[in-house]
């Protein structure tokens, strides 16, 4: 049977991820497989604190006149250069991107996306849709008449939760077990005010100000860059923390202890599932373990809720695999543009950016090794 041809509408202006928010939630509030980071309350944010430089390619797709499905594109200038990128909007901040769709529309979708970017989306040179999960439709599409190229980019550990504390704990190391409850007693021996909290409307904005804080002096301590050093990172987190909050999705787990904040984790509570976004705790705490107790008191609170996974996003540090998690990998689907009055011009752009793509992956792991390296060492 021939599947239905989906039409397709752009929109360019400034102003669409806004005008757009009725169809947006009301996708968001169907479609069966998304993360927090597909919301509107997401990307909305990330659009109007670091999407700046960019220009809107939203792209709404239509069965009948019914909107269908909703891909939030962008483009912006690549590394700096005047190649320009397609990408999804939210890309670096984003632990997981992808367009959303109503249930059973997905693959029809895909195709109708990779089509209209193939014969008919001009003002890219290079699209590089990132973080897609390994089960993206995108990622089936394996005959294109275009240049292609699918990488993996970072595993995400998870944790498939069972319904009970003591279960969990079982499957941990011995280590692991007795560290999480001796540095709990620990820290409440030597400071009789210790209590975890989750916080609230009334304290998010301490809450919030403490996790950047926190954040920032542990990485900058060990001569790292941390995430929340912009103030228009900090503002977009802001923002998302409340919208979250009056949502229900914001899980902001925070430790006192001797009079202040020394610990805080920056989760989302999303359908059945939690996601651990970033952390910060007091560098002078370290031997307590205030990290390793947070992220207890959060996964506890996550099989409390009844999830089925926590979630610990992207990246190989260390501390998510005293946890034992599995593994799932994420992906990024790289096109040449093709089309268009200027076909060879583009295509020679698209190549150079192909061969910037293959550069920047370079210095991206040798930076990240170096990294880590230099984070055990100080740690």
């Amino acid at each position: 049977m021939q599947v239905k041809a989906l039409q397709v509408k752009e929109f360019r202006e400034r102003q669409a991820v806004e005008r757009l928010k009725p169809i947006w939630q009301a996708l968001q509030e169907a479609a069966t497989d998304i993360t927090p980071f597909q919301t509107w309350e997401w990307n909305e944010a990330w659009w109007r604190h670091l999407g700046t430089k960019r220009r809107a390619r939203v792209l709404v797709f239509y069965d009948n006149g019914e909107p269908v499905a909703l891909a939030p594109l962008c483009v912006g200038r690549y590394l700096g250069t005047p190649l320009r990128r397609l990408e999804w909007i939210g890309t670096g901040s984003s632990d997981y991107l992808g367009f959303l769709a109503l249930p059973g529309h997905e693959k029809n979708v895909a195709k109708a996306l990779l089509n209209h970017l193939r014969t008919s989306l001009d003002g890219w040179n290079i699209a590089d849709l990132q973080q897609l999960p390994s089960h993206s439709p995108l990622l089936d599409q394996t005959v294109l008449p275009t240049v292609v190229g699918i990488q993996p980019i970072e595993p995400c550990p998870y944790l498939p939760l069972p319904s009970r504390w003591e279960a969990l704990t079982a499957r941990l190391g011995k280590k692991m077990r007795f560290n999480i409850g001796y540095y709990a007693r620990l820290l409440q021996r030597t400071f009789p005010d210790t209590a975890f909290l989750i916080a609230t409307q009334e304290t998010l904005d301490e809450s919030m100000e403490a996790l950047f804080a926190l954040h920032q002096r542990r990485w900058n301590a060990k001569w790292l860059p941390g995430v929340f050093g912009s103030r228009r990172v900090q503002a977009f987190h802001k923002e998302v923390a409340s919208r979250f909050l009056e949502r229900g999705w914001l899980r902001l787990h925070v430790l006192r202890a001797d009079g202040n904040i020394q610990a805080v984790v920056y989760c989302f509570a999303f359908r059945n599932k939690t996601y651990y976004y970033q952390a910060g705790f007091a560098p002078e705490y370290a031997r307590y373990s205030p990290g390793t107790i947070l992220v207890a008191q959060a996964i506890r609170q996550a099989i409390e809720e009844g999830h089925v996974e926590f979630d610990f996003l992207r990246g190989q540090e260390p501390y998510k695999y005293r946890w034992q998690p599995e593994e799932r990998w994420n992906r990024r689907l790289l096109l040449l543009q093709t089309h268009g009055s200027v076909w060879e011009k583009a295509t020679l752009a698209g190549r150079i950016g192909f061969a910037l793509n293959r550069l920047e992956r370079f210095v991206e792991s040798r930076v990240k090794a170096g990294l880590q390296k230099k984070g055990e060492a100080s740690s």
